[in-house]
């Protein structure tokens, strides 16, 4: 049975809080500032986006088989994060420049990841509209 709390905490994790969880080891491997940005991207790559004012309850998943990473230093980032953390491997696992879904996981298994990340987690975008061509 997967323990969906350690999702649960990776939601909670914030920048203002040193965790007292099972992220501990990965602050401490990778650092707190960097781990904020894994964690939310690994968040944000199964979080229920609406992409368009017209979407009103069709919200959509962004890369819903795998998350592409496309630098070595952050390859390398989420394959300390993956060691350090080893719960994870629970739900995602590193496949050379990939992280997808853990292939053990059911349909239900992947709907409650999604269902808590979806409800619990606050996305943050910062969208640059720019000024139009003349």
């Amino acid at each position: 049975m997967k323990d969906f709390n350690i999702i649960t905490q990776l939601v909670d994790f914030n920048e203002t809080e040193y965790p007292n969880s099972f992220l501990i080891n990965a602050v401490e491997t990778i650092g707190k500032d960097k781990l904020i940005i894994l964690i939310r991207n690994l968040l944000f790559w199964q979080k229920i986006v609406f992409t368009s004012p017209t979407m009103a309850k069709r919200g959509k998943i962004t890369n819903l088989q795998y998350y592409l990473l496309e630098d070595d230093l952050i390859i390398s980032d989420y394959n300390k994060l993956f060691k350090a953390c080893i719960e994870l491997n629970d739900f995602f696992v590193l496949k050379q420049n990939k992280i997808v879904l853990n292939e053990d996981l059911s349909i239900k298994d992947i709907y409650k990841l999604r269902k808590i990340i979806d409800e619990g987690y606050e996305l943050e975008l910062k969208i640059n509209i720019g000024k139009g061509l003349k």
